[in-house]
């Protein structure tokens, strides 16, 4: 059974990418645009992994991690961000198991080195 990838990005470019990269390794990808789609994604699919984006629209991807973390506690978490972020929140994000954050522009292959490692 392939794994479940759920990719949550409000930049449509970069959720392709992923998307079509994680596909190419063998994974399920299933997408949404923001926090609040990708919440309603996540409780339909079930993922196995989450790749979200942290600025987004409607829900940040900290509030949907803190949301889908309470429907299952060990969901690994790849958070993506650009520079502007808030170093508190990353701070918290790395201090939690199962999760890693990889900062925008990133390569395939950087990818699948955090993604295996989750």
């Amino acid at each position: 059974m392939a794994i479940k990838v759920l990719i949550v990005e409000d930049d449509a470019p970069s959720r392709n990418f992923m998307k079509d990269t994680v596909k190419s390794q063998g994974f399920k990808a299933f997408t949404a645009e923001n926090g609040l789609q990708g919440l309603e994604e996540f409780k339909k699919v079930k993922p196995d992994l989450v790749l979200s984006d942290i600025n987004m629209p409607k829900m940040n991807g900290y509030e949907l991690f803190k949301r889908c973390r309470v429907i299952s506690s060990e969901l690994p978490v790849l958070f993506i961000t650009g520079n502007n972020f808030n170093e508190g929140v990353i701070e918290t994000i790395n201090s939690q198991d199962n999760v890693d954050c990889i900062y925008k522009p990133f390569n395939a292959e950087d990818l699948f080195k955090i993604v295996e490692k989750l």
